[in-house]
C-alpha cells in the first residue's frame, strides 16, 4: 500500500556559509527519521485499542479515536515546532534528536489529551449499570500508559 505524504517547507536564513555541510548533515539525520505514535501492550490490550478506535460492527462497539483524533490535533503545534527546530538546526543552536523528541512529546501530549477527553458516543445505560461506572475505556489506566511514541527510521513504519 502507498503511504500519504505531506511536505511543508520551512524558509530557513542562513548567514554562516561556512557551515553549511554541518547543517547539510544535521537536516540529513533529521530527515532520515520519523517519529510513531501508537500503543505498546499484549494482544488482548492492543485488541481493545484497535476496537475503541475503529469500533467493532460485530461487537456493536462504535469507533472512539484516540490516537487517529490525538495525532490530528497534535498537526499544528508539530508544524510550528518544525519549522522552529529546522531554523535552530540551521544556526547550531539544536540538534535533530532534540526535534525530534520535541515532536514525539507533543504528539504524545495531544494523543493523551484526547484519550481523557473521551465522552462520546455515550456508554448504553445496561453497559454502564454492569460495568459499575460510566468511563468508556476498559483497562483504561493500562490501555493509557501504553501509549507512546518512538523514534525510528523513516520507512520503517515503527518497527
Amino acid at each position: 500500500m502507498a503511504r500519504r505524504t505531506r511536505a511543508t517547507r520551512a524558509n530557513v536564513d542562513i548567514t554562516e556559509l561556512s557551515r553549511l555541510p554541518e547543517i547539510k548533515r544535521e537536516l540529513e539525520r533529521l530527515a532520515a527519521h520519523e517519529v510513531f505514535i501508537g500503543m505498546k501492550g499484549d494482544a488482548e490490550l492492543a485488541m481493545i485499542a484497535g476496537v475503541h478506535e475503529y469500533g467493532s460492527a460485530k461487537m456493536k462497539i462504535p469507533a472512539r479515536s484516540f490516537i487517529g483524533v490525538g495525532k490530528k490535533r497534535a498537526t499544528s503545534p508539530i508544524k510550528k515546532r518544525v519549522k522552529a527546530g529546522v531554523q535552530a538546526i540551521a544556526e547550531g543552536t539544536e540538534s535533530h534528536q532534540a526535534l525530534l523528541t520535541d515532536v514525539g512529546e507533543i504528539g504524545l501530549e495531544r494523543v493523551l489529551n484526547r484519550f481523557d477527553k473521551i465522552r462520546q458516543p455515550r456508554l448504553s445505560p445496561l453497559y454502564a449499570a454492569i460495568k459499575g461506572n460510566k468511563k468508556l475505556l476498559i483497562r483504561d489506566k493500562e490501555l493509557r500508559n501504553s501509549i507512546h511514541y518512538k523514534i525510528g527510521p523513516r520507512g520503517s513504519g515503527g518497527q
